[in-house]
């Protein structure tokens, strides 16, 4: 399970370290892709689920040929290196900048990697109030 932010870098090679606790789940393989304004990062075993919806929502024809073409093409196998980062394809760094700050987001089943002013944006937008979050807890029972 990813839960968390960080702060780091992309650096010249388009390369972010992948903070310590998300590491052993992408450990021998990741898939990437663009998801909106950030890229979504998954293991093995979360992506193959992921892709499983997508192909469940092709056959049940909830989503086009053309779309689930687009979807499945745009993902990249990234992999750690010895120094615990991983390389994202030039493709999917629209809207980074390199040297740039980015927010390394857990989010149950996938890390979200953010260039900072983005995630800043978007958490500003769509901040929790403290009474959504207390009603949150309260229907947990904890």
């Amino acid at each position: 399970m990813f839960v968390g932010q960080y702060d780091h870098s992309l650096d010249s090679k388009n390369r972010v370290v992948l903070p310590a606790p998300f590491r052993a789940y992408v450990s021998d393989r990741g898939y990437a892709t663009r998801l909106g304004s950030c890229i979504g990062l998954w293991n093995a075993e979360g992506f193959a689920a992921v892709a499983e919806k997508w192909r469940q929502m092709r056959t049940d024809s909830e989503m086009s040929a053309a779309t689930f073409r687009v979807l499945m093409n745009n993902v990249e196998n990234v992999k750690l290196d010895g120094a615990g980062r991983i390389t994202l394809p030039g493709s999917l760094l629209e809207g980074f900048e390199n040297g740039a700050q980015v927010k390394v987001c857990g989010l149950y089943d996938r890390v979200e990697i953010w260039p900072a002013h983005a995630y800043l944006e978007e958490v500003s937008n769509q901040a929790a109030t403290p009474e959504d979050l207390g009603r949150a807890v309260d229907d947990l029972g904890i």
